[in-house]
């Protein structure tokens, strides 16, 4: 993903679980864990209604943010133990200590650019104001990565720092296009937006994960395992009941039923996280991934420093 910053906190909680005594160590301070709205990212509502952290002995207080860029800034202030985001901003970030314990998806289809009707092609972009998510956001690796393929720089069009969950309400006044993905990818095609490219076209290119901080990932490596194991049943459990858990996910989010979709994501399994932290060379391993996207950003001019990958990415977390 799908990128994905402001420093203001405007994070609001739906519902907490884990914060007594059941299933979690008498005393325990909750992990405060940060989400958003986007599809790989729904086990948590999942997780949450079944109460699977507590199942796991874990204690977890899940923050739904309506504003997803603000989730690093309060991982990286420690307002929050951990959160979900896209790995190209979390490396970006650099935050000190951090580790990246699980890939949650690739984004195949469920983002992109969507664009004025006027806008017809690629070519149709140069001069145009198109809405990314700023200065840490991996929409921008996408859209420049993408637009090489026509001989468009990305000094060809004007780039305005646009929220994904704000892009509709500034077109086509604000912006001609905008970078977001479901459920406003859905909402943007229903009100006669059309759709240029989605990261079906790039496959592999985005990928989604949960990052802890250092001293968590130091002080209780148990709950981050506990943590993993609530996340995989979540995604069994969404696999083996769809119906049930979408109405969870509906419930939880406060997102209509249509708007619930895995099309376009693709969620990985616990075999598949086990595969993609193994080194390799295409986009199947996180670790070449990463390093594509660190050479880009720093290609571009927006970091000096390339994080540790060894230090930053670790299936130790997964049984």
């Amino acid at each position: 993903m799908n990128m994905k910053i402001i420093f203001a906190l405007s994070a609001f909680l739906f519902a907490s679980v884990g914060c007594g005594k059941a299933g979690a160590p008498d005393g325990e301070r909750p992990l405060a864990v940060g989400w958003a709205l986007w599809t790989g990212w729904y086990p948590m509502a999942i997780a949450q209604e079944l109460k699977l952290f507590e199942k796991h002995g874990v204690a977890v207080k899940p923050i739904l943010y309506k504003d997803y860029t603000e989730i690093l800034p309060d991982l990286g202030s420690g307002k929050l133990d951990a959160g979900f985001s896209g790995m190209y901003e979390t490396l970006k970030a650099n935050i000190p200590g951090i580790k990246i314990v699980l890939v949650t998806d690739h984004s195949e289809g469920a983002e992109g650019l969507i664009v004025a009707p006027n806008i017809k092609s690629a070519q149709d972009l140069r001069g145009a104001r198109i809405g990314i998510q700023g200065a840490l956001s991996g929409s921008e690796f996408l859209i420049t990565t993408y637009l090489r393929r026509f001989g468009i720089l990305p000094r060809d069009l004007i780039m305005l720092n646009v929220a994904p969950e704000h892009v509709l309400d500034h077109m086509p006044e604000r912006i001609q296009g905008g970078y977001t993905w479901d459920p406003y990818l859905t909402q943007a095609k229903t009100r006669g937006f059309r759709l240029l490219f989605t990261t079906a076209d790039m496959p592999g290119l985005i990928v989604d994960i949960v990052a802890f901080k250092g001293g968590i990932a130091k002080e209780r490596p148990d709950d981050i395992r506990k943590f993993t194991e609530a996340w995989f049943e979540a995604i069994e459990y969404w696999k083996r009941e769809p119906s049930i858990a979408s109405g969870m996910i509906v419930k939880v989010t406060g997102l209509k039923p249509e708007e619930v979709t895995t099309a376009g994501c693709r969620i990985f399994n616990r075999q598949e996280n086990l595969d993609t932290f193994k080194p390799g060379n295409s986009y199947e391993s996180i670790f070449f991934t990463a390093r594509k996207q660190v050479e880009f950003f720093i290609s571009m001019g927006d970091a000096s420093t390339a994080p540790n990958l060894d230090e930053i990415l670790t299936s130790a977390y997964m049984k």
